[in-house]
């Protein structure tokens, strides 16, 4: 067990490293094509971010690992809402007033997990093209609500024979981010499975646990330095706009893994995943209720908030 814990902390060096400059490299090609900030966080970001995300998803799926899957994204989209903890202390003394798609970006957060949910009670053998088409639908309105607010019309382009090498420095890191997160998936799968011994007593982390905390965690470092870089220079809508991206299309990879997954992944997963769900559900009812105010005060009930039920929600996968 040791030993592959060595492993995961090499690849997940690895991809850390190659994240962050992924999103670097995306965020400058996003600047200079002239999208908007929100749209960049939300589809350019959040894509890039999430991009080792939806490589294990696909490698759990094909060796019919569901629970490795949904205890990655759900996980994932959990601790993305701690990464907001760190966001609100980090910006408590700026102007920590988020603008108004932000908020339109978390109850869409809210709206496509809930859809996750239904699905899932349901074991539909549809639920990937209901999740993509839901994703598209958002991104489609998102879009329309930015165009709405954004009085400046600058036409966005590609500028490919000015940013070719920008282009090519995106793809050799996201070859890198794929390699990584294909023997990232094979390790945790083994973890999850492989017995260890704790004061006398034997345990088994089990996929659902493994899932959500060393896979959800590692997967989601490239939104943490990103969203946290974003608030040093005073970005702090860049970063809302990336964590609440990450969490819409974390979902709609959960769509996508479907269709590799020999069988109806929907109908496998464990009920925990539940747990996890109504979980995600607080944390973001937090946010949302704390992002319109300004508040100048050191200690954040908020912040605090969201750590309690993050480790409540680990406790209680990690007990079952």
């Amino acid at each position: 067990m040791s030993l592959l814990f060595v492993y995961f902390l090499i690849i997940s060096g690895i991809m850390t490293i190659a994240g962050y400059k992924l999103t670097v490299s995306g965020d400058n090609i996003g600047e200079e094509t002239g999208f908007g900030s929100n749209l960049v966080g939300l589809i350019l970001l959040a894509s890039i971010t999430s991009l080792p995300e939806l490589v294990t998803a696909l490698s759990a799926a094909k060796i019919k690992n569901a629970n490795l899957v949904f205890g990655n994204m759900i996980g994932s989209d959990i601790f993305n809402m701690l990464i907001i903890a760190f966001v609100v202390l980090l910006g408590s003394r700026k102007n920590y007033e988020a603008k108004s798609e932000n908020v339109f970006n978390a109850a869409m957060g809210i709206f496509i997990v809930a859809l996750t949910g239904i699905l899932l009670l349901l074991k539909s053998r549809f639920a990937g093209i209901v999740l993509l088409f839901s994703y598209i639908f958002i991104i489609y309105f998102s879009f329309k609500f930015e165009h709405k607010n954004n009085e400046q019309e600058e036409k966005p382009g590609l500028k490919l024979s000015k940013l070719w090498k920008e282009y090519l420095l995106f793809a050799f890191l996201s070859v890198i981010i794929i390699i990584s997160g294909r023997y990232l998936t094979i390790v945790c799968d083994k973890m999850a499975v492989t017995p260890f011994s704790m004061n006398g007593k034997t345990f088994v982390l089990g996929s659902t646990f493994v899932g959500q905390l060393f896979l959800a965690i590692t997967t989601s470092l490239p939104e943490l330095i990103v969203s946290l870089s974003a608030v040093k220079i005073g970005k702090i809508d860049m970063a809302y706009a990336n964590v609440f991206g990450s969490n819409i299309f974390n979902i709609c990879i959960l769509g996508i893994a479907s269709f590799f997954y020999p069988g109806n992944m929907f109908a496998n997963a464990s009920s925990s995943v539940f747990f996890s769900i109504f979980v995600f559900f607080i944390l973001v009812s937090i946010i949302i209720g704390s992002l319109k105010y300004k508040i100048q005060s050191k200690f954040r009930l908020d912040a605090l908030l969201l750590l309690i039920f993050y480790l409540l929600n680990l406790f209680y996968i990690f007990s079952r």
